[in-house]
């Protein structure tokens, strides 16, 4: 893929991204698009029950169909039958047990699409069902079944700051707080195509987050070096953090290795909802208490979080949760405890926000509830709270450097104009407001960086990297940044692939700032190497790594765990007519700090996006149960908010460089999702007056005179 340098392609420009007119005139080729000459086609058998033992698999009639190639089990792993993103506690096959409806259980391959499915459907697993363990409140209680490998529980962060405030005196408020299982809602598939090298070894195509680390797992589960297993980014249909975990890698690299022969597989909808981690649904119990004048004195937060049958990242999640349960604010004294729990309910993973959504909900409430308390304006409350530069974070106790303008972002949206047109009859207007806040990267002292390869020739630039384009626009941050060195060259992007050097996930709003590090430095590198020569080019491989950060202190959780922030306000505006339970969304304003914005289109492109998916967070999105099996199959089934429910959006890009990153950039991605579905819950209660305690809300919540939804017909 080829960019151009020069004429005004440097950071800050217009220029449209690299692959914009591929995209746009479709040309581009994503992961569902794969193909090779000769290719089987690959599915997965999976799991009806959702706990079971698993006695095994016949596929004595799969086999009889005609075409079938193969059907593989567990035993036929060669290498270790785990993988996992933090934790290795996920078969790549099921062995002995299920844990969740939907588990892979058998991989078959066959020579046709329609083959494969009849295959499927011929395969019988033999499964004893036992008593599921669906509710994370019951995880943690004795004699509740286990499902984890040492237990229920996945992570404990407890966070412990400030002393406790002396008695009387402090207006409190208490409020228990709940989010829903939302998906990211990509629009292309699961899909990829795994190819033998002839000696051995596999190249797998497909759409990634993290092609390195997705090599890892492979490489362990096929019992093979990581130099023999080879993965190619494909091109990605969005992720939003859904393709971090491995689906059907692994799967289609043990098929190909297996038949000799090229193998590729696609997910219909239904089998993507059962395949990916979901946003964790969370429970949340939260004690604010303020003098009555209005200061923050102390909080008290128990947050937890349902990560499903298996760990994904569940433990990070935690962290993250925990440390922005406070929000932006000023607090005296803060206890929060944030946990996930193992259940038999489906995987849950990296969303979006990734637990800072669930949090800033949760707090954004009970601050809106205390203004209520106190008689105060919201926005007034949060004006008296919000930190300042050089404030110590509730939690951590870090100081925040120059760059937090939080009451900058909350006068930006407070001072917009409010639309003009009034709500329509029967319905009653609503304003909210809520500030969202974490952190860039991953933090608690884990080394953070990126690595990039420059070929340097007289007319180009090659750019070779790991780095996973998702949508968020990682190339044209590449494609600036070079050309803030070398206005003069063209700029050649070659395919992100584990042949290139290690850049990490595109995940935790971390990529655009190493990835602007690792290019500068090479860049300046690259200068020093002096001039090429029309057959020699300069070749040069440079890693940058991010300001350091330290591990939490295992006593108390405080420390300096975080490199940035991202900071985010919100202003939402609905119509609410609670006769028939119906919202609006009128208005869904958002204001970012973005550090130094290096595309501003594209910026503005994640602050509506991101701002709109959080609006589907509070709204409708979710993905429904029925006694832990997956309802939801299809996009007709899971509502996402469109163009034509959005209302009007707005973004306001407050640019504070940050002086301690690489041109003053800072990670947007995840920023606009955070405070956005908080702002729309408080819009909601504002209008109707219901209490709007969990997400998404349905009509049922705002009917008058009805707490439940109507009986089945």
């Amino acid at each position: 893929m080829t960019g151009t340098g020069g004429g005004g392609a440097g950071i800050g420009s217009h220029r449209p991204r690299p692959d914009a007119a591929a995209k746009v005139d479709g040309t581009f080729a994503f992961a569902t698009d794969l193909d090779a000459p000769g290719a089987l086609v690959g599915a997965t058998v999976r799991s009806d029950a959702v706990s079971g033992v698993l006695h095994g698999v016949d596929a004595t009639q799969a086999m009889r169909v005609p075409g079938a190639v193969a059907v593989l089990t567990a035993a036929d792993v060669p290498g270790r039958n785990r993988i996992g993103l933090r934790i290795h506690d996920q078969p790549v096959l099921a062995e002995g047990v299920v844990r969740h409806h939907g588990e892979p259980v058998a991989f078959v391959v066959a020579e046709s699409e329609r083959a494969a499915r009849a295959m499927v459907a011929a395969v019988r697993v033999h499964v004893t069902a036992t008593a599921p363990l669906l509710d994370p409140a019951r995880a943690l209680d004795d004699g509740a079944p286990v499902v984890g490998p040492d237990g229920n529980l996945v992570r404990r962060l407890v966070i412990r700051r400030g002393d406790d405030p002396a008695p009387g005196g402090l207006v409190v408020v208490r409020r228990h707080w709940e989010t829903g299982r939302q998906d990211p809602g990509f629009l292309a598939p699961e899909a990829g195509l795994a190819v033998p090298d002839g000696d051995g070894g596999v190249t797998l195509h497909v759409a990634s987050q993290d092609v390195h680390h997705d090599r890892a797992q492979i490489a362990v589960a096929l019992g093979l070096e990581p130099e023999r297993v080879r993965v190619v980014l494909a091109g990605v249909g969005g992720a939003f953090g859904g393709r971090e975990d491995v689906t059907l890698q692994v799967h289609l690299c043990l098929a190909t290795l297996a038949t000799g022969r090229p193998v590729r597989c696609t997910y219909d909808r239904a089998e993507s909802f059962r395949a990916h981690p979901m946003r964790h649904p969370a429970s949340m119990d939260y004690e604010l208490a303020a003098t009555s004048d209005g200061i923050l004195r102390w909080l008290d937060a128990h947050v937890r979080f349902d990560g499903g049958a298996y760990a994904s990242c569940s433990g990070s999640v935690v962290g993250v949760g925990g440390y922005f349960a406070a929000g932006p604010y000023r607090i005296d004294a803060v206890r929060v405890v944030a946990e996930a729990v193992y259940t038999n309910n489906p995987v849950s993973g990296a969303l979006r926000g990734f637990g800072a959504t669930q949090v800033c909900f949760a707090m954004e409430s009970t601050i809106d509830a205390l203004a209520a308390e106190l008689g105060l304006d919201p926005v007034e409350l949060r004006r008296r709270n919000a930190l300042r530069p050089g404030d110590a974070m509730a939690t951590s106790g870090q100081r925040c450097g120059p760059a937090t303008p939080v009451v900058e972002l909350l006068q930006a949206c407070a001072a917009a104009p409010l639309p003009a047109r009034p709500a329509a009859p029967g319905a009653r207007r609503g304003v909210g407001y809520a500030l969202g806040i974490k952190g860039i990267a991953l933090g608690d002292g884990r080394p953070e960086g990126a690595s990039v390869r420059l070929r340097r020739t007289v007319t180009h630039i090659e750019v070779h990297t790991s780095a996973a384009e998702c949508g968020q626009g990682v190339l044209g941050v590449i494609e600036a940044v070079v050309a803030e060195r070398f206005p003069h060259l063209a700029v050649v992007l070659q395919d992100a692939s584990t042949g290139a050097p290690v850049a990490g996930t595109s995940a935790a709003s971390r990529m655009t700032v190493v990835m602007a590090g690792a290019v500068a430095a090479a860049c300046d590198e690259s200068m020093r190497r002096g001039e090429p020569d029309p057959g020699a080019p300069v070749d040069v491989t440079v890693r940058y790594d991010t300001p350091p950060t330290s591990p939490p202190d295992p006593a108390d959780g405080t420390g300096d765990v975080h490199m940035g922030y991202v900071l985010t306000c919100h202003r939402a505006v609905v119509d609410v007519d609670a006769e028939i339970g119906t919202v609006r969304l009128v208005e869904l304003l958002a204001a970012q700090d973005t550090g130094r914005s290096v595309r501003p289109v594209e910026v503005r492109g994640q602050m509506l996006g991101g701002s709109l998916q959080g609006a589907g967070m509070a709204l409708c999105e979710e993905v429904e149960l029925d006694g832990g099996r997956l309802v939801t199959s299809a996009l007709s089934g899971y509502l996402m908010p469109t163009a034509a429910d959005a209302g009007t959006l707005g973004a306001v890009a407050l640019e504070h460089p940050d002086p301690t990153l690489p041109f003053g950039v800072r990670g947007i991605g995840e920023g606009p999702t955070i405070s956005s579905a908080a702002a729309v819950a408080n819009a909601v209660r504002a209008a109707s007056g219901a209490p709007v305690d969990r997400l998404p809300i349905r009509p049922w919540h705002l009917v008058r005179h009805r707490a439940e939804p109507p009986a089945a017909p």
